[in-house]
């Protein structure tokens, strides 16, 4: 959930992240450009970003009101969890 509780983030076997509304139930924001599962996916602190893993071996950050990718990180292996700073 978002820190603000109006969020939730979800992670697919899809191969993508999907950003949706507590109170409508909609689907806002679909994060797309892993190549496998998305396994875990948290949001910052502030809520302006969304941070997932997945088992293609990227952790990728994302703009959460534009939906853009805003870095990525290779590795052999996925990260089982991962957290922002309080500081972003």
């Amino acid at each position: 959930f978002s820190q603000d509780a109006r969020y939730l983030v979800t992670g697919s076997a899809d191969c993508t992240a999907k950003i949706w509304s507590i109170k409508t139930g909609q689907c806002v924001q679909t994060l797309d450009g892993h190549a496998d599962a998305v396994l875990s996916a948290v949001f910052s602190s502030d809520g302006q970003f969304v941070k997932t893993t997945s088992s293609d071996g990227t952790t990728k950050t994302w703009e959460t009101e534009t939906g853009r990718c805003k870095g990525s990180v290779s590795g052999q292996d996925p990260p089982t969890a991962f957290s922002f700073t309080p500081d972003g």
